[in-house]
């Protein structure tokens, strides 16, 4: 592993007691498997990454009631994320010195910890900022402009960071100055807001495309044409996505704004209703009148499976009833009796009954209503006794089914119709 650019500002480094920067002891901390010392020493890493003090900067910027972390979260979250993946034993394994385990933990380990949990987070954000910077690099119609000459002024000099990276378009010199940032908010005011472009996309397609790659380049070149200056990559992010229309929502606990309102501030945050729109309530109708026509036209069917002889057809219904209606809830040898029939007879019926019920296609509300109907199309026609009137009082639920087979999971997960 190669050691750090001389020309690169040591920001790892800690004073000594006669005030001389040097190198955390890595090796002897965790030799001595010295919990308390990592820990801070890893807090020193997680204080001064740029990626934290972005988003703590932020974080203080918004002024949320709730921190969505703190210094501490990230070192505990990093200390158990290198004990879980066995870092600290393969350093010492792999005879690593104390400047390479720092630079490892420090520009791979956490990073990658901040870059996932910021994809987590916020993954829509993160998704248009990374497409940004990848156009802004790629497409022909931009650059990169140097920000400040070399010792011979011939080659750019190197950005400590790639958001400080200056683009423009192409055709522009290098001559051409670099406006004040905070003007830009106001120039681009003109530029209309993009459609959200709700094509799914990506290997699971669960994530909407939001905007295509040409659409995004026509908004960056009127960003362009708008504040008509070269601007650095963190500030042509935050301006493509003020014209994007990009949900990465917060959760907030609803304790919070109890304690603000209690302390005398209110806020006006907008909570999505629960409540079903008009258009479901007229979609869940129709599919609870369609289950309900599809129980009457469910027992006819078992009729024409018996060739429409009348008795074996008012058997099948009375072993349907008493296998999933009869509040009583019957054995399969009282059923057998009740009905007049042998019990292998019983579980010859109840077997073409499965079979046919593996082919319905419900969604658990509508097979609610299915069975619902079922049974008052069964007291009718075998004139049994009507369902009690407390039951419809408290919308006891119909016993569907009452007993366990294997047929009922799949009509539990079935699709909606």
């Amino acid at each position: 592993m190669k050691a750090p650019s001389p020309k690169t500002p040591h920001v790892l480094a800690q004073l000594s007691p006669n005030g001389t920067p040097q190198l955390s002891v890595w090796r002897t901390r965790i030799e001595n498997s010295d919990a308390q010392a990592l820990w801070r020493a890893l807090h020193r890493l997680v204080s001064v990454h740029p990626l934290v003090r972005s988003a703590l900067g932020s974080q203080q910027a918004s002024a949320q009631p709730t921190p969505l972390f703190s210094l501490h979260d990230l070192t505990q979250d990093l200390y158990v994320l290198l004990l879980q993946k066995g870092r600290f034993a393969h350093y010492l394994s792999a005879q690593m010195a104390d400047n390479e385990i720092e630079r490892e933990i420090f520009q791979i380990e956490l990073t990658n910890l901040l870059i996932g949990n910021l994809r987590r987070r916020r993954p829509e954000n993160y998704r248009i900022v990374r497409r940004v910077s990848q156009l802004l690099e790629t497409d022909p119609r931009f650059r990169r402009f140097p920000k400040n000459k070399g010792l011979r002024g011939q080659q750019p000099a190197r950005y400590r960071q790639a958001a400080e990276a200056v683009f423009g378009l192409r055709e522009w010199s290098n001559e051409k100055r670099v406006k004040d940032a905070g003007t830009f908010s106001d120039l681009i005011t003109n530029i209309p807001m993009r459609r959200r472009n709700c094509r799914r996309t990506g290997c699971t397609g669960d994530a909407q495309l939001i905007v295509s790659n040409q659409e995004l380049v026509e908004l960056l070149l009127e960003i362009f044409a708008a504040i008509d200056s070269p601007a650095p990559l963190r500030v042509l992010r935050q301006l493509a996505l003020s014209k994007l229309p990009v949900y990465d929502p917060v959760i907030n606990p609803i304790e919070d704004e109890v304690n603000e309102e209690q302390h005398g501030r209110t806020y006006h945050d907008v909570f999505a209703s629960t409540d079903a729109s008009p258009e479901q309530l007229a979609l869940r109708g129709e599919e609870e009148e369609h289950a309900r026509q599809a129980a009457a036209a469910f027992l006819d069917h078992l009729g024409m499976l018996m060739r429409a002889n009348v008795q074996r057809t008012e058997r099948l219904w009375r072993v349907l009833w008493h296998c999933y209606f009869d509040p009583a809830e019957p054995s399969q040898l009282e059923i057998a009796e009740m009905v007049g029939i042998s019990d292998s007879s019983v579980s010859d019926y109840r077997r073409k009954l499965e079979a046919e019920m593996r082919k319905l296609d419900f969604a658990p509300e509508q097979l609610r209503c299915f069975a619902e109907e079922l049974d008052e199309q069964l007291r009718w026609r075998l004139s049994l006794p009507e369902r009690p009137t407390l039951r419809e009082e408290f919308s006891v639920p119909v016993p569907w089914p009452q007993y366990e087979y294997n047929t009922w999971k799949s009509l539990d997960a079935a699709p909606v119709v």
